[in-house]
């Protein structure tokens, strides 16, 4: 059968993209997706082999195949007096010429924003950078063995606990030097990258976008480590993300933010009580609005609401809140509390 360059560039591009979740039956679910024979997709797969974008692990009735991907490694010792633009220019940008430019641009924004805070926050003596490159995606690995994010946010702002931690770095806006930082770079770049990980102690901090969860991992890791994944064919533009939170207008830096409320189910407890809320609305009036996220809250106490949507409201009445993504149960407690204060407010 002949196939236009157009469709055999979709087949082409079909296997790539399905197959890290297809290893095992890439033919088989190539086969049916085009409606092609098995010696068609072999050709196509073959073609991907020459070209060193694919490779074979294992050949038989079941083979497995995956992703070419070419490792590099970097260390450098922060006594060096490390800038972080001249480690891109010199190390990183030469591997990605074949790049798309807002690919590049997302990848010079969050590379020497993280290279940055491992330079002037961590204390380290090493830092080592791994860029990992494949037909899908570029990430970048970047670990020191300094005082870890966590521990360092926590003495910081006098937390009680490292967990706490992670909800500051999703607000966004935290510094531990703010003469010389505004605590944007990591808000920013893990809505930048499609995947952003931060492992530091027993913490993981995963974000995604909008999507950011804490889970806890039991193997302590000294100093900090962060992962970026960057999609190669990524839309994304730099401009979309600040002009969704940004506006010098309204207020320096980024007057929106996005927080994912999930963030304080620590192992599992609900939201009830007024210490929770407060934890959550601290630092709120650096905003001039707040999206607070409730994806997979099932329910918050009455106590935590009043906290959050009447208190709050009185103490900070230029910060417009913006519950979104409630449940049913959620959403009947943000209705009580909310009416119950526009109620206040026009008996008064």
């Amino acid at each position: 059968m002949k196939f236009t360059k157009e469709i055999e560039k979709a087949i082409q591009t079909f296997i790539i993209e399905q197959l890290p979740s297809h290893k095992n039956d890439i033919v088989t679910f190539t086969m049916n997706h085009f409606g092609i024979s098995k010696p068609t997709v072999a050709k196509f797969l073959n073609q991907l082999i020459l070209e060193n974008i694919i490779e074979m692990n294992r050949k038989g009735r079941y083979p497995d195949y995956s992703l070419v991907t070419k490792k590099y490694s970097f260390t450098y010792k922060l006594k060096d007096k490390l800038e972080e633009d001249i480690i891109l220019r010199k190390d990183i940008l030469p591997l990605l010429s074949d790049v798309q430019e807002n690919v590049q641009r997302i990848v010079q924004y969050c590379f020497t924003e993280m290279v940055n805070n491992v330079i002037d926050h961590s204390n380290a003596e090493i830092m080592n950078v791994q860029v990992d490159l494949n037909a899908l995606n570029i990430e970048i690995l970047i670990r020191d063995n300094g005082v870890g994010i966590f521990n360092k946010i926590q003495k910081a702002l006098g937390l009680e606990d490292p967990k706490y931690s992670i909800l500051e770095l999703a607000k966004g806006k935290f510094t531990s030097d703010p003469e010389r930082h505004s605590g944007e770079g990591i808000f920013f770049s893990s809505r930048l990258c499609d995947k952003f990980m931060i492992l530091s102690g027993e913490l993981f901090f995963s974000g995604h976008h909008e999507n950011d969860w804490l889970l806890e991992n039991h193997d302590s890791v000294s100093g900090t480590a962060v992962s970026m994944v960057i999609a190669k064919n990524s839309h994304l533009n730099i401009s979309d993300v600040f002009n969704e939170y940004a506006d010098p207008d309204k207020q320096p830096g980024f007057y929106k933010t996005r927080i994912p409320v999930k963030l304080m189910e620590y192992e599992g407890e609900l939201l009830l009580s007024r210490s929770q809320a407060k934890r959550l609305i601290t630092r709120f009036d650096k905003f001039l609005e707040v999206v607070l996220d409730f994806q997979g809250v099932t329910e918050i106490g009455q106590a935590f609401a009043d906290e959050v949507f009447r208190v709050s409201r009185n103490m900070h009445p230029n910060v417009h809140l913006q519950p979104v993504n409630c449940s049913p149960t959620v959403q009947r407690m943000i209705a009580y509390i909310s009416a119950d204060y526009f109620q206040n407010i026009y008996n008064s």
